[in-house]
Formats: C-alpha cells, structure tokens, sequence
C-alpha cells in the first residue's frame, strides 16, 4: 500500500511540477560546452546553474561578472561608499563651522581624486578580466 501511495504522490507531484517548470534541451559544440564548463567552475556552480543564471542576465540586460570579477567590483564600491562618507562628514563639519577653509577644500579635493582612482582601477581590473575569459 506503502507503495501505491507513493506512486500516486509522485504524480501528482510530477504534473504540479510539470505545470511550473519547463527543460530545454540545449546543445553545444565541444569547444562552446568546455567553455560554459570552464566558467562554471569558476562560479563554483553546476553548468545547468550557470547557462540558467546567465540566460537571465542577458534576458534582464545585465552582464554576468566572473565571480573574481564580482568581488573586486564589491570592494571597490565599498571603498567609494567611505569616501563618500568622508566627504558627507567634511560638508556637515563645514556648515557646522559657517564657512570651508582650504584644508577642508583640500581635503575633500583628495578625496575625489582618490574617488577617480578607484573607478579607473575598477575599470582596469574589470577590462584584464573580461580580456582572459
């Protein structure tokens, strides 16, 4: 009995299931499939994960970064936020003062740059990488 319940539950599984998800069947050449392999493996995800992820992306537009890639982006955005945050606290400093001093100035001037030199990095890394895959 045991076992015609769990029949019955399978398909009754199997078309709810059947309902809400679709298979493709994809085919690639030997060269194309060692390429979505070799990337994969560098996500850390399984080659169904990554050719469903990547679809996505570009069904939404966007580009699918390496994973390497990824986290330097997320660095440098970190960065950014903090100098963003340095130059809010100068601004707040220079109204509570009533005026900016050219120290200030300086300094939130050195703070742009070092602002300009994290995008250009970023901009680097991002054009070595995209070179290599």
């Amino acid at each position: 009995m045991d076992k015609e319940k769990r029949q019955k539950y399978m398909q009754e599984y199997l078309a709810k299931y059947h309902q809400s998800h679709h298979d493709t069947k994809l085919t690639f050449t030997n060269k194309e499939y060692e390429i979505i392999q070799k990337i994969a493996k560098k996500q850390g995800i399984r080659i169904a994960t990554f050719i469903r992820y990547a679809t996505m992306e570009q069904a939404k537009h966007l580009y699918l970064f390496p994973k390497d890639i990824e986290d330097d982006i997320k660095i440098a955005v970190r960065n950014m936020r903090g100098i963003g945050n340095n130059i809010n606290q100068i601004a707040r400093y220079s109204n509570e003062q009533g005026y900016t001093s050219p120290d200030s100035m300086e300094v939130v001037y050195n703070f742009l740059k070092d602002m300009e030199n994290e995008v250009k990095s970023i901009k680097q890394i991002i054009t070595r990488k995209i070179k290599r895959y």
